[in-house]
């Protein structure tokens, strides 16, 4: 049975999270990995306060000259990469 944590813990671990591209980076390629192994796309959304946009513009870019379809969600309170093969 799964057991999950309630909001309030979820908003501070989150605040007390510590990402950098080079993290993210690893964290999208472990996801990528599995996902296509379940035949799945990947999707990752993180907290902007966490990540500049700048690099999730060029990690985005990087995943295209790779062979990926990227599609990058700017929205208010967080960022989505879909990474999809086709």
């Amino acid at each position: 049975m799964a057991a999950f944590i309630n909001a309030e813990q979820a908003k501070i671990m989150s605040n007390q999270a510590y990402l950098d591209i080079e993290i993210y980076k690893l964290r999208l390629a472990s996801l990528i990995e599995e996902n296509a192994k379940q035949g799945n796309t990947a999707v990752f959304t993180v907290l902007p306060k966490h990540l500049l946009l700048e690099d999730i513009r060029h990690l985005s870019a990087e995943l295209t000259q790779l062979g990926y379809q990227v599609r990058l969600e700017v929205e208010e309170f967080y960022y989505r990469l879909n990474v999809y093969w086709i």
